[in-house]
C-alpha cells in the first residue's frame, strides 16, 4: 500500500504527464497550422510562375519537363494539403 507522500506525488507525476501531452497537442497544432499556411501561400507566392508555365505550349524539351514537373509537384501539394486538413479538423482546428 502507498504511503500519503507516494500517492501525492503519483499524482504530481501523473498531472506532469498529462500537461506535457497537452503542451505537445498543441504544438503539433501550431506546427501543422504554420505547415498549412505555408502551402496555401505557394499560388500566390509563385503565381507568375506557375502562369508562365501555364502559358508553355511544350515546344521544346524545357517546356515539357516544366510542365510535367509542376503537374507532379500540383499534385503533391494536393495531397499534402488535404493530409494536413483533415490532421488539423482532426485536432479541432478549422480551416
Amino acid at each position: 500500500m502507498k504511503t500519503t507522500s507516494e500517492v501525492k506525488s503519483g499524482l504530481d507525476d501523473i498531472a506532469r504527464m498529462i500537461r506535457d501531452a497537452r503542451q505537445m497537442r498543441e504544438q503539433t497544432k501550431a506546427r501543422l497550422t504554420q505547415a498549412y499556411n505555408q502551402l496555401n501561400g505557394i499560388p500566390t507566392q509563385y503565381g507568375d510562375l506557375i502562369t508562365t508555365i501555364d502559358g508553355y505550349t511544350g515546344a521544346d524539351a524545357f517546356e515539357s519537363n516544366a510542365q510535367a514537373e509542376k503537374q507532379r509537384l500540383a499534385a503533391e501539394f494536393t495531397e499534402l494539403k488535404n493530409a494536413l486538413e483533415a490532421e488539423l479538423t482532426a485536432l479541432g482546428v478549422s480551416v
